[in-house]
């Protein structure tokens, strides 16, 4: 059975989100790192992962080129860093939850919002052309 994109896509976030909250976590509560700065680190460590799983599995988009596609991540990712450590320092800052806390909300609504629509139509978008036709 053949996963929709979308379930493929939505179980390589998850894990990729798993990578960024334990680098979040180990930043802030073993290395003592600033919450926004720790936040940054770990979209980062996230967004590797993400688009190595993306590429491979969740769009099998392979057939484009590597370097291309990574240049279209780049932007999408700027934006979704900044989306991610703005939104948590919004919820710690704010509304007084503890920056692991706030990464849960935060990471759903970047993902749907933005990470997705980006990657689906930006960056993997030969994969997508050649399904719709």
């Amino acid at each position: 059975m053949r996963l929709p994109s979308f379930t493929r896509s939505v179980f390589a976030s998850i894990f990729s989100t798993a990578v960024d909250f334990a680098t979040l976590a180990g930043l802030v509560e073993l290395a003592q790192v600033d919450y926004k700065l720790a936040t940054f680190i770990g979209t980062i460590a996230g967004f590797l992962t993400n688009f190595t799983i993306n590429r491979y599995w969740a769009f099998s988009a392979t057939e484009g080129h590597l370097g291309w596609q990574f240049a279209r991540v780049l932007p999408v990712q700027a934006g979704s860093t900044t989306l991610q450590t703005l939104g948590v320092w919004v919820f710690v800052r704010f509304v007084g939850l503890r920056p692991e806390v706030a990464k849960i909300p935060v990471s759903v609504l970047v993902y749907l919002i933005w990470n997705y629509p980006m990657n689906r139509f930006w960056v993997f978008r030969t994969k997508v052309a050649a399904e719709l036709h």
